[in-house]
This record gives structure tokens, sequence and C-alpha cells, in this order.
């Protein structure tokens, strides 16, 4: 008797954008973004001679632009580009792979017209882990993230410019292999968040 479970869940559980032309500021441009990307994969293996692989792949592009007759202008952009790959084989071995990613990314800025102030805001935040596991009979597993995020915001009034970028390049890799009667297991995990402001009076 034998059991195979593979499971991949991708979600991209919001993305919301605004663009508004009344502010505290008369004649401002306002703009918002929220991302939020959920990536998971469980791949396990119980007994008998098998193998499972988990695969997604996930781009998510976010885009805004506005001006004013007044000179104004404002833009702000995120893309995400996500990788998650699990593999597991075994001759009547227990393997099991767990993976799990999120990204966050928030946006906003508020631009007056003419000398009016100008401000901006963003974070940008990514976790990753990975779980591998393996005993009894002979077998492998592995994992593997790639990731790509970026956010970008310009803005301009009569005034000057300003502008802001975040990016993170993240690549996560584990592997286990195993003979018969050997135990082992692996661990990974990595962590980032960014977070910046500026505003002009």
């Amino acid at each position: 008797m034998f059991k195979v479970v593979a499971v991949s869940v991708a979600v991209v559980l919001m993305i919301g954008s605004g663009a508004f032309g009344q502010g505290s500021v008369m004649g401002a441009i306002g703009q918002m973004q929220n991302t939020n990307v959920l990536l998971g994969n469980t791949v396990q293996l119980l007994q008998g001679s098998q193998a499972a692989d988990a695969i997604q792949n996930l781009a998510v592009a976010n885009d805004q632009s506005a001006t004013r007759a007044c000179g104004a202008m404002a833009g702000q952009t995120f893309l995400a580009n996500l990788a998650e790959i699990g593999h597991a084989s075994g001759e009547c071995a227990i393997v099991g792979v767990v993976q799990g990613l999120t990204a966050v990314g928030m946006q906003a800025q508020a631009i007056g017209d003419g000398c009016d102030p100008k401000s901006q805001g963003q974070s940008l935040a990514m976790a990753a882990e990975q779980g591998l596991l393996k005993s009894q009979g002979p077998g492998a597993g592995s994992g593997l993230h790639q990731i790509v995020l970026r956010e970008d915001q310009g803005a301009q009034n009569p005034a000057g410019a300003m502008q802001e970028s975040s990016a993170i390049l993240g690549l996560q890799s584990s592997n286990l292999t195993g003979a018969a009667c050997a135990t082992g297991a692996v661990n990974s995990e990595m962590a980032v968040t960014t977070v910046q402001t500026q505003s002009t009076l």
C-alpha cells in the first residue's frame, strides 16, 4: 500500500489600486497600491515506489500613472516574478517536502500642483521557508524558490521631482538524499523587509 499527496496553492490575496484627484492639498494627485501574494507546495510520499513534483510560476504586475493640468505628474509600479518547485522520490520511503512563500508590497504618494508639497512611501516584504524530511527506504527530496520583486515610484511638479525604488532578488534551494534506513531533515528560512518614505514641504 502506498500513498502520494501533492498539493499546490497559488493565491493573489489582494491587488488593489486607486487614483484620486482630491486630497488634503487642492489639486493633488493621490495614489495607492497594495499587493499580497501567497504560494505553497506540499509533497508527501508514503511507502511504495513513487515520485511527485509540484511546480508554480507566478507573475504579478500593477501600474498607475496620473497627470494634472498644472504640471503635476505621478506614477508607480509593482512587479513580482515568483517560482516554487518541489520534488520527492522514494523506494518504500517516507519523504515530505513543504514550501511556503509570501510577498507583500505597498506604495502610496500624494503630489500637489504648483509648489505644493510632495510625499512618497513604500514598503516591500518577503518571507520564504522550506522543509524536507526523509526516513525508512532510499529516497530524495528537493525544494527551490526563485524570487524577483520590484517597486518604483516617480513624481514631479513645478517645484521639483522625487523617486523611490525597492528590489528584492532571492534564491532558496534545499536538497536531501538518503540511503535505506537513513533519516534526515532540512529546514531553511529567509525574510526581508524594506521601508522608505520621503516628503518635501
